[in-house]
Parts: C-alpha cells; structure tokens; sequence
C-alpha cells in the first residue's frame, strides 16, 4: 500500500477509532471484472480482526458471485489540500493530507433471518428514533441481503504532515484553519440546488 511507511497504520485502536467517525466507503469485489457499491459499514471488533457488515439490494449484480469471495473495503476520511507555501524549505510542493483505511477479508451473503437481524442493528446504531415496524422490515429483507465479511487485514493511510518538523505541522494547521476546506455535505447540497 502506498505512500511511504512513516503514514501507514496497523495499530488497530487508531484504526478503529477512525472507523468509529467514517464508516461509508466502497465494497470491492473482483470476479474477472472490478465490481464496486458505496455503502455504510458496521464493524464488530470482536475475535482476532473483527468482521464488518453491510447490505446490498438483491439485484446489485455484485450480490450474484459475492459469497465466499475475496474482498476489500475502503474507507475515505478527511482530506485537505497543503499549499507549497506552508513549507520553510522551498521550492516545495503542494500536497493533500488525508485519511483512510482499507480492509480486507472474506464475504459471505447472509441468510432473511440473519439479513433481518444486521437491519435492526443498523437502525438500532443510526437511528433509533427512526424503528420501521416489523412488517416493514420484513419486506425490506426481500429487497435486500445482509452481508458478513470475516477480516483478514486491517491497515490505514493517515498522510497528516507527520514527516515534517513541529513548526511546518503547525504552519499546515493554521494553513487548514484558515481555508474553507473540505466543504461539508450540506453546503455541496445548497450549491447543488438539492434544498
């Protein structure tokens, strides 16, 4: 996995406490084709690397040759643009901090039942408040299959400035702190016209 070393990541507490505040990235699955969704993820860490849950809808094409399949997940965190001039050594480049992890493992397509119980856990963790009644959610699982995906590698990329002295880190943060970066979803929203 690239960049260099000093911004890879296996310590498993950092990682899963990036997890804990990004959880929506890309299921990638490769058949003889590189199939991809965007979903949420739930993960129990439990066991040696823990597991990670999701659903799909039953006619993703991807669902057809996912079980028991090599897979990867990749999470997306904050990322930001570091101007050149934040660095004391010039010339310099500009860069892109950022942050993310991708896991691998092996999926397996749950059963109605199992996919019924990863629902409620879902809605239990997301939005308890938002409980669909139970016929609801028994059409919903016709609709969709639960997926269960036993973790065999857990690494992160936190590209954040570590490489440079405490006074260009520092340079960076205010960099940061004074630009409008990255735009919240609900500005790209207003901007986009959806509201």
């Amino acid at each position: 996995m690239y960049p260099a070393k000093h911004y890879q990541s296996t310590e498993r507490s950092q990682i899963r406490a990036f997890l804990q505040q990004h959880y929506f990235g890309l299921l990638l699955s490769n058949n003889g084709s590189i199939n991809y969704t965007p979903l949420p993820f739930l993960f129990d860490w439990q066991g040696d690397l823990g597991k990670a849950y999701c659903h799909l809808a039953r006619n993703n094409p991807q669902l057809d040759r996912l079980d028991q399949t090599a897979v990867s997940i990749v999470i997306q965190g904050p990322h930001a643009f570091v101007a050149a001039s934040c660095y004391s050594k010039q010339p310099a480049v500009s860069t892109w901090n950022y942050a993310m992890a991708e896991l691998k493992g092996i999926a397996r397509v749950l059963d109605n039942e199992q996919t019924l119980a990863l629902v409620r856990q879902q809605e239990a963790h997301s939005a308890p408040a938002m409980a669909q009644s139970e016929a609801y959610q028994q059409q919903l699982v016709k609709a969709i299959a639960g997926v269960e995906i036993s973790l065999t590698e857990v690494s992160g990329r936190f590209k954040l400035s570590q490489n440079k002295a405490p006074a260009e880190q520092q340079a960076v943060i205010d960099y940061l702190q004074q630009t409008e970066q990255p735009a919240t979803v609900w500005q790209m929203m207003q901007r986009s016209g959806s509201t």
